[in-house]
C-alpha cells in the first residue's frame, strides 16, 4: 500500500496537522506518519482522529455497516456509517455528509459515547 497525503490529523489537545500517513494498521498502537521529510511516530493516545479529506474527481465509494453517532471526549458529535468494533484500535466512519471528508479514521480511545441509531 502506498503513502496517503494530505490527511488532517485532529490531536486530542485541539490541534490540527496535515500530514501524508503511512496505511493505517489497526494492530498496532502508532500512526506512521510523513512530517517535513521525515518519518515520525505518533502514538494513537495522542490523536482523536484522522480525517481523509474528499477530492472531487474520485468517485464516493459505498459505504456498509451501520448508522453511528460518535461523541468524542472534547463534545463533538460525527454521524456515519461504520462497522465498529470495540475491541480494535479504531474505525473507518464515513460521514453522513461526506462534501468535505470521505472518511475519518476514528481512535476508539478518544470516544466518549456512540450510539448506532434506530430507524
Amino acid at each position: 500500500m502506498e503513502i496517503v497525503s494530505n490527511v488532517v490529523l485532529r490531536f486530542r489537545d485541539g490541534r490540527t496537522e496535515r500530514v501524508s500517513l503511512d496505511p493505517i494498521d489497526p494492530s498496532r498502537q502508532m500512526f506512521t506518519i510523513l512530517r517535513d521529510g521525515a518519518r515520525t511516530e505518533v502514538p494513537y493516545t495522542d490523536l482523536k482522529a484522522v480525517f481523509f479529506p474528499r477530492v472531487a474527481e474520485t468517485p464516493i465509494e459505498e459505504a456498509s455497516g451501520s448508522t453511528l453517532s460518535v461523541e468524542f471526549a472534547d463534545g463533538e458529535v460525527i454521524r456515519g456509517i461504520a462497522h465498529y468494533n470495540p475491541e480494535r484500535n479504531g474505525f473507518f466512519l464515513y460521514p453522513l455528509d461526506r462534501s468535505k471528508n470521505d472518511r475519518i479514521y476514528v481512535v476508539n480511545s478518544a470516544i466518549a459515547s456512540i450510539e448506532v441509531e434506530r430507524y
